[in-house]
């Protein structure tokens, strides 16, 4: 496979481009030359970035900007500051934030852009009435970026807690390091200031306690009252005993009771795993800020102001602008309009409705002119609703729960026995330190410290594929799949025909390239988008200097515009000559004054690599089924090209099939992969859950993982790193349990004591994390990398 240019993703060389991943990438990889931007990759050094997909060729709409725009500047007088904050998709290192900010400052009246690669955010600052911000986000998205939205989140607000509190317990875990370390090396009882030195040490701890010793305790409260066994749990009781035992060692003079500066070096190390878990899955869950075509408001002939969904009854009109779907089933009152149908079930091929005609919940409106539907029911009684409602269960690890329960009890016991053991051999002070000793050194660093990195690592590896994880769950659960679940159409094929004949497209003249360009910009239809992306930066640069035009369209049969004495059209072949043939041995054709121009066709294809990658599942002994609403000739081709056995290639399925398919199969051992909301149900009844990104977007948000990559060539690597990932925790599990038993075993003696535990406790969390590394490393030839090159076509 090939390496990108521009995004540094891998990318099989038969989808007709040598050096880019997608035509977006190519487009973006001329500006940025163009414009004289070069330092971006010198930035961007050797890591990947997101790929650019279509996003520079999609019609935008930022009415939403102008509106943001205007609420925020309409207290301040001109040239005032102003400043926002927005979410943006395409963020992914720091060339990425150098470019936005460069242009940004290309503006009149800006002022400052800040830009987070980690949390998707982009804050900025201009002079309120002096700045074009639409123009600014018009000219970004060219480049692979799309403005949206501030989209805060509880977690987000989480993470920032935990990084404020991991800063805080980092400076105190040093306080009391340093203030205990001269009694350890030898400083008498008697020293002036040994009072003062124990006294920080107890401050020290005491502020670890409140600012992250709380926040296990509080989540290890909930988990008991929820009689749910948590990892928090035997954390918060190794902290609350070590901090006790060292107030009453304190106050009895016992300094063997004395753990200060392991509660605050303790809850430093748990607060580190836990925010590098956190921050990497909240990342990913916000690296994806795309426009769902299910809208939040609707307008309506009927009312004054847009609606929310929640209010659509039954006899409402409503309208519905280009790009977006149906919300609930309705009868088209407009004469005539276009309707793609994929998203609901898997039909791929566009579909002509006439006035009258009945229209399902999720059909998405292909025209540019808005249309209006009457509902013929309300939000809660559509399909739609219950697709874009349904929540999965959340996730339980239910090996882990037995592990934590019985580890629990062991250690809760143990020490209790060695209490018991030595109070009539040295009495209660003794019995008390050896205890708490006990307690203190079996805390679970393994489970605390080396789980999150190798979750890290294991996500790092991923992302170099293409691939980005949204649960941390996904590990454990991938190495328990048995069946891998296939969606059809935008999963195993591509979400857009392909052009067979590119040839076309590159012979044309100027002139009839310009046409083409105009005629397949900002339409929605799969064809029309196929052909302006294969245009490429031609066809943007040609727009961009080229007078504007007005396009006409016949929904179901194409577009076509009027200029000097010429009418050149797009569309079904022979159509505007008003003799179509729908027998025609191509899918589309140009035309100038009736006169074919150009002849397109266009074939449905699998993603690059689908067969060397299901072949290597297959010998892995994984079963492999595709569930789609496609139709059942178009399904069986699909099995065939991929040797799945047709009994496990089922067809036009409605989205309740396609979920009690997946619960009749499922014993939680299942993977799904699917793009469309026909799949959402599916996905609730899956055990594992995977998506492409589309252009039009709803699964994303709850899935197990995503990917932006055009080929299916991670998966088998992917299951392989999640067995692999499991071997090396066991390993450093085993040496858990190797230390914890000496560690134990050192304690019940009476050998335990503040600086053995101070020492070997890190020292465990050290080798844990050493185990771990060493296990994930990344091999010299990537999972990502694949051997074949082929591109299937599906007649």
């Amino acid at each position: 496979m090939s390496t990108c240019v521009h995004c540094a993703t891998p990318f099989s060389t038969a989808s007709g481009l040598e050096k880019f991943c997608c035509r977006g990438c190519e487009y973006v990889y001329d500006l940025i030359h163009h414009e004289g931007l070069d330092r971006f990759y010198d930035l961007r050094s050797s890591s990947s970035i997101r790929p650019v997909r279509s996003v520079p060729f999609e019609e935008k709409d930022f009415q939403w900007l102008k509106d943001e725009v205007t609420k925020v500047e309409e207290t301040l007088p001109a040239g005032e500051e102003a400043q926002a904050e927005f979410s943006m998709e395409g963020l992914s290192c720091v060339g990425c934030v150098w470019l936005v900010e460069k242009i940004f400052l290309k503006y009149d009246g800006a002022i400052e852009a800040s830009a987070h690669p980690a949390t998707g955010q982009l804050r900025l600052k201009w002079s309120a009435g002096k700045t074009d911000l639409c123009g600014f986000a018009d000219e970004i998205a060219g480049f692979g970026y799309m403005l949206s939205k501030h989209r805060g989140s509880a977690q987000r607000s989480e993470t920032r807690e935990l990084g404020a509190k991991l800063g805080l317990c980092a400076a105190f875990m040093m306080n009391a390091m340093v203030f205990t370390l001269p009694k350890y090396v030898g400083m008498p009882d008697d020293f002036a200031f040994a009072g003062i030195f124990q006294l920080v040490t107890f401050l020290s701890a005491t502020l670890a306690m409140m600012v992250g010793g709380s926040y296990f305790i509080k989540r290890a409260w909930h988990a008991v009252r929820a009689r749910t066994p948590h990892i928090d749990l035997p954390i918060a009781l190794g902290i609350l005993f070590a901090f006790a035992g060292s107030i009453i060692g304190w106050i009895v003079g016992s300094e063997g009771l004395i753990y200060f500066d392991f509660v605050a070096m303790f809850i430093f190390l748990m607060l580190g795993g836990r925010y590098l878990q956190l921050s990497a899955i909240e990342k990913n869950r916000n690296r994806l800020q795309r426009r769902r075509p299910v809208p939040d408001m609707v307008n309506s002939p009927d009312r004054d102001a847009a609606l929310p969904l929640s209010e659509i009854g039954e006899g409402l009109r409503l309208e519905i602008r280009s790009g977006q779907s149906v919300p609930v089933a309705s009868v088209l009152e407009s004469s005539l309009a276009e309707f793609s149908l994929e998203w609901i079930n898997g039909e791929a091929t566009p579909l002509t409705f006439r006035a009258g005609r009945p229209v399902p919940a999720g059909a998405i409106h292909l025209g540019s002119s808005p249309i209006i539907i009457r509902a013929s029911e309300t939000w809660e009684q559509s399909l739609l609703s219950r697709l874009t409602e349904s929540v999965r269960s959340t996730g339980r690890v239910p090996a882990l729960e037995k592990l934590l329960k019985f580890y629990l009890l062991a250690i809760v016991l143990c020490g209790i026995a060695s209490f018991i053991f030595w109070l009539p051999i040295t009495g209660f002070t003794h019995a008390l330190q050896v205890m708490i000793s006990i307690f203190v050194v079996s805390c679970p660093c393994a489970l605390g410290v080396a789980i999150p990195l190798a979750d890290e690592l294991s996500g790092s590896q991923m992302e170099r594929a293409g691939v980005f994880i949204r649960e941390s769950l996904l590990w454990s659960r991938l190495r328990h799949i048995k069946t891998i679940i296939f969606d059809k159409t935008g999963t195993l094929t591509l979400e857009r025909p392909v052009l067979e004949n590119p040839e076309a497209v590159l012979d044309l003249d100027p002139e009839s390239q310009l046409a083409l360009s105009r005629l397949s910009n900002g339409s929605l239809h799969p064809v029309s988008r196929s052909l302006f992306e294969s245009l490429g930066k031609s066809g943007m640069e040609m727009l961009q200097q080229a007078p504007a035009v007005e396009i006409h369209e016949l929904p179901g049969m194409g577009r076509y515009y009027e200029m000097e004495n010429e009418t050149w059209s797009l569309g079904r072949p022979g159509w505007k000559t008003g003799n179509p043939d729908p027998d025609a041995p191509h899918d589309a054709e140009l035309t100038r004054n009736g006169e074919s121009i150009a002849r397109f066709h266009f074939k449905e294809s699998l993603r690059p690599d689908t067969v060397t990658a299901l072949s290597k599942l297959r010998r892995r002994n994984y079963r492999l089924i595709i569930l789609s609403g496609d139709k059942s000739e178009k399904v069986a081709a699909v099995a065939d090209a991929l040797g799945i056995v047709r009994e496990d290639a089922h067809a036009v399925l409605q989205p309740d099939e396609k979920e009690r398919i997946v619960r009749g199969i499922d014993r939680h051992d299942t993977l799904y992969l699917g793009d469309g909301a026909n799949d959402s149900l599916a996905f609730n009844a899956a055990f594992v859950t995977g998506t492409p990104v589309v252009d039009r977007s709803l699964l994303e948000q709850k899935s197990d993982f995503f990917f932006l990559s055009h080929s299916l060539s991670f998966l088998p690597g992917m299951m392989h790193l999640a067995s692999r990932r499991y071997r090396t925790i066991a390993i450093a599990f085993s040496f858990a349990l190797i230390y914890n038993a000496s560690a134990i075993t050192a304690a019940w003696l009476g050998y335990m004591n503040p600086l053995v535990a101070a020492i070997i406790m890190p020292l465990s969390s050290a080798i844990s994390l050493t185990i771990v590394a060493l296990g994930l490393k990344e091999p010299s030839n990537p999972l990502k990398r694949g051997t074949a090159n082929e591109i299937s076509i599906i007649s």
